[in-house]
């Protein structure tokens, strides 16, 4: 294997050496690339490396000791095993455990292009056979399942609408007569159905707009240091960069589009890259993410050949991840990160988990901000500091008033070249907005909305688009909805301006699928079928208590109910006692309808979790959800909501096993004792607790290294000039100048964490069942030789969902210690962290990369998402209810995801079965339950998804706090939401 290997290397380089076709590619527009890439297996067979510099390829006998990327696999067979694979998925190999690497990761990402270039035609086959063998794999295991009839009972749900029993229950409904909107039909608004059929047929195209301007600006200005040789101060250069992007970027008008502008250049959807954050991954499937299995992309041959010669050569020591490893030396943090088993940190990323004070903008305008940051520099004169960075947010807002000015111009171009009056009138008024907003305050709600989607294609080019949240707009559209049905006299014109509004909200949500976050094919495994998460969040009370339920609410539900897209992610706050049943039997039906949304809060339970934050009470009221469910008081707060995504499991399994991890074999955590040493299950817990400690401090060091990565690399000054708290201290979001300032944990595993420990407390310690050591031998066997064991752990052992005190109070402790750990400790703009149990779709990745479990969850398989007890802890939904209701939510101020199945009979009415969700739903909110959100399909219906996924590519499914179409999950996850517990309605 080893002469193997150096053959491969040494004809690889002959190829690129002596072909000019192929050369080429090794130079790129400022020179050569450099890099050494070493191969290694674990068991001494193979040492050897290729090197890449001054326009030739070069095979090394040895790896040298400062190879720039080292990769380490197992055994021969795995090697030989990457030889053969296809580079989109050459990555999924870490992620199996197969192979390790050592460095800078961008390195290999650029070693896959090479290789993609000499055998892509072979790569492609291997592709196609695979795509075939697999659908034929679906058929054979799901084909069984009635189709036909399965699609028909969701799209049937569309049928006979409930109508609103109590028009008057909500006060802040002023013009619905019937709040519900059920005589609208989606085939009444054509527009949309058009809409919806490009976005589910038209593929994605990667667009290069974004990273061709700012790197060209960057080249003409410098990055690190001005004309001159002067440093820059970050935000200055950011904002400078972002005002001629904005200036530069094209004015699209998207067709049947009400609103003017979009995120790309391409139409309809096109996929952002950022690299000076993680754009760099896709360097390797240049030549081949157009025919990866899951979720491909369409990109020119043009747009890779600058990708690769211009753009991503730039940015290779100018992102976030290259900062930390040469400032800090490629920190242990980073290291650990980097086996995707431990922790995941966003900040390699995105920063970008939080929500901009639309109503600041759409009172005042860019113009009113501006001279309040003019008022402002005046007072800080004297301070250099403050006001480059004023001055940033100033600059921020000038481009962001181009642009629209810009958009105006295209919309009366084409106004002037249509011969349809209708679209001309459109047109017209689109040009007539954009110059108004976002220059000035809005003054009716067709302003309002083109105001709120320039400001967030804006922000989009600042920052990744990923947990970007649009926050409360029901409420902040309110009132120009008010004002607008106000000036109208007849209640014929009422009822056409609803319409319109219907529409124009529907365009606002198809607007925000214009894009998509730019997903390596190994993130299909880790976030798989996650889009952009933009999440809206509805209802509940305003910020002096009162209900929040009004006219916008039930318009977003209603435009919800028909494009039932995944993103958007609608969420629904919901208070006991304020909101009506009215409000909470529709979010019900809507959830009937699309299947999986909205998510619901329980209002109470949330400001209980936030009431310990010292944030005043008025604010707290006013919070949003970001990205998936995590609570952020709306434009006053820098929560970064996602910033770490444990695996709490890791920590148990390296208790288990004395700070080594069994399916890596690393020694990585402190060394608390063999499972023989510990004389009480409280010497074990306090083991467990010594490791995710670790964790925790290993994870925090390298978020707070990142954030301070941003601060230099990208500071957002727009964010800035949205954020309240940033104008008064003069100082950029990435620095801690936003009011509020948090970073916010996921922490995923919890059940699983908690039946284990149940499990060894109970069988161990308490009843004596088996030694420590004897269960340690037969979850390191997989059971397998102790099969009797494993029946005894499922029978013996109430788990938590059970509904038995023992279960709660376990979950209760281990939420407070991860909880306290996390606020103990201090972020990099001064705030403390916050403590999550939603799993995104982590809970599927890492479960696939951990070990058996004392609990009896086998080696391999999902972990339960969220903080949802395991299918089998209870036959009975409502165990399942009061256990997870009984947890203290000050202990979970980053929010839970509570994934529920339900499935209904085909017998039961609309009514009856929205009144009995209703009914689950409030009972558990009274109990003081936090978070909600349903699944209302059964697994047949599931399975014949995967049979004939053509069939169902809108079939909307909730994995663990966003939404994502079925059939863009990969096997794994979707094996995961089949096997969740259903629970019926009766």
């Amino acid at each position: 294997m080893n002469g193997l290997v150096y053959a491969l290397f040494t004809t690889m380089a002959l190829m690129f050496n002596c072909r000019p076709g192929l050369n080429r590619y090794l130079r790129h527009r400022d020179g050569y690339f450099e890099f050494i890439l070493g191969f290694k297996t674990e068991t001494g067979s193979v040492d050897r490396a290729l090197r890449v510099a001054g326009g030739r390829m070069t095979a090394l006998k040895k790896t040298p000791a400062n190879a720039d990327l080292v990769l380490h696999f197992k055994d021969n067979r795995t090697l030989l095993e990457m030889l053969t694979t296809t580079p989109n998925e050459i990555l999924s190999l870490i992620l199996h455990n197969k192979m390790t690497l050592s460095g800078n990761l961008v390195c290999l990402q650029l070693f896959n292009y090479y290789v993609s270039l000499l055998a892509g035609p072979f790569h492609r086959r291997m592709l196609r056979q695979q795509q075939k063998k697999d659908r034929a794999e679906r058929t054979r295991t799901y084909g069984g399942c009635k189709i036909n009839e399965k699609r028909e009972r969701i799209s049937s749900r569309r049928q006979e609408p409930l109508r609103a029993g109590n028009a008057t229950a909500d006060p802040g409904v002023c013009f619905l007569t019937e709040p519900y909107l059920s005589d609208y039909r989606l085939s009444g608004f054509p527009r949309l159905e058009r809409m919806l059929e490009r976005h589910f047929t038209e593929k994605p195209r990667v667009c290069i707009e974004r990273p061709r301007l700012l790197t060209r600006w960057f080249r003409e200005n410098g990055f690190e240091t001005a004309a001159g040789g002067r440093a820059w101060v970050p935000e200055m250069r950011q904002a400078q960069a972002f005002k001629y992007l904005m200036s530069e970027k094209k004015a699209v008008i998207a067709e049947d589009a009400l609103l003017a502008g979009s995120t790309t250049a391409v139409r309809p959807t096109g996929v952002v890259i950022y690299p000076d954050a993680h754009g760099g991954l896709l360097w390797g499937e240049l030549a081949s993410v157009e025919d990866r299995p899951l979720n491909p992309y369409r990109i020119s041959a043009e747009d890779a050949r600058e990708l690769h010669h211009d753009i991503f050569p730039f940015w290779m020591d100018r992102n976030f991840n290259a900062y930390v490893r040469n400032k800090y030396n490629y920190p242990l943090s980073m290291k650990i990160e980097e086996r995707w088993l431990y922790y995941f940190v966003w900040k390699s990323i995105a920063v970008s988990h939080t929500i901009p004070d639309y109503p600041a903008i759409l009172n005042r305008g860019t113009s009113g901000l501006i001279r309040g940051i003019e008022d402002r520099l005046v007072e800080v004169s004297d301070n250099e500091d403050r006001r480059n960075t004023l001055t940033a947010m100033k600059l921020c807002l000038e481009g962001l008033t181009v642009y629209a000015g810009h958009c105006a111009d295209e919309a009366d171009r084409q106004a002037q070249q249509t011969d349809n009056p209708v679209r001309r009138k459109e047109l017209l008024g689109m040009a007539e907005a954009c110059r108004r907003v976002p220059r000035h305050p809005a003054r009716n709600l067709q302003e309002a909305v083109q105001c709120v989607w320039l400001v967030w294609v804006g922000l989009h080019m600042e920052n990744t688009n990923t947990g970007l949240s649009l926050g409360r707009l029901d409420q902040w559209l309110q009132p120009f909805f008010r004002a607008d049905m106000e000036r109208l006299p007849t209640a014929e014109e009422r009822q056409a301006y609803i319409r319109h509004t219907l529409e124009l909200v529907g365009d606002l949500m198809m607007r925000a699928t214009d894009h998509l976050p730019l997903v390596p094919d190994i993130g299909n495994y880790l976030f798989g079928g996650s889009s952009s998460d933009q999440a809206i969040t509805l209802g509940g009370i305003t910020p002096d208590g009162a209900d929040g339920v009004n006219d916008m609410t039930y318009i977003f539900l209603k435009v919800t109910e028909m494009l039932a897209i995944r993103d958007p992610n609608m969420n629904a706050r919901f208070c006991p006692d304020v909101n009506s049943d009215t409000y909470l039997k529709r979010l019900c039906e809507v959830n009937y309808v699309t299947a999986a949304t909205p998510s619901m809060h329980n209002d109470r339970a949330v400001l209980a979790a936030l009431s310990q934050n010292g944030y005043d009470p008025e604010h707290a009221r006013d919070w949003s959800a970001t990205g998936c469910v995590e609570p952020t008081l709306s434009g006053r707060h820098m929560g970064h909501t996602g910033s770490i995504l444990m695996n709490m499991v890791s920590a148990l399994e390296l208790a288990l096993n004395n700070g080594r991890h069994p399916h890596i074999d690393q020694q990585l955590g402190p060394a608390t004792g063999e499972v023989d040493d510990f004389a009480r299950f409280e010497d074990f817990f306090e083991a467990y607790q010594i490791q995710q400690r670790f964790l925790i401090d290993q994870a925090v060091s390298l978020n707070n290294m990142l954030a301070e990565a941003h601060a230099f690399i990208r500071p957002t000054p727009l964010l800035s000039a949205l954020m309240d708290g940033c104008l008064e201290s003069g100082c950029d979001v990435t620095r801690g100048g936003a009011r509020y300032n948090t970073s916010g944990t996921s922490n995923i595993g919890l059940t699983d964490v908690v039946d284990s420990l149940l499990v060894i407390r109970k069988m161990v310690f308490d009843d004596q069942v088996v030694s420590f050591k004897e269960l340690k031998k037969a979850i390191d066997t997989d059971f397998s030789t102790a099969k009797d064991l494993h029946h005894r752990i499922r029978r013996q052992v109430s788990m938590f969902g059970s509904g038995h005190h023992d279960a709660v109070d376990m979950a209760r402790q281990v939420t407070a210690f991860v909880h306290d750990t996390y606020h103990s400790r201090t972020n990099f703009r001064g705030g403390h962290y916050t403590a999550g149990f939603w799993s995104m779709s982590q809970h599927v990745a890492y479960g696939n990369l951990s070990g058996t479990l004392p609990s009896g969850r086998i080696r391999g398989k999902a972990f339960t998402p969220g903080l949802t007890p395991h299918p089998e802890a209870s036959p009975s939904f409502l165990d399942n209810i009061r256990d997870v209701a009984a947890l203290d939510p000050k202990t979970m101020d980053n929010n839970i995801a509570f994934n529920v199945k339900l499935v209904p009979e085909a017998k039961e009415s609309r009514k009856d079965i929205v009144e009995t969700m209703s009914a689950y739903v409030g009972a558990y909110f009274n109990m003081g339950g936090m978070q909600m959100q349903f699944n209302v399909v059964n697994s047949d219906t599931l399975k014949a998804a995967m049979a004939d996924p053509d069939s169902y590519r809108n079939l909307l499914v909730r994995i663990s706090g966003y939404n994502a179409y079925f059939v863009t999950l990969n096997r794994e996850m979707q094996i995961e939401l089949i096997e969740r517990a259903e629970y019926g309605l009766a």
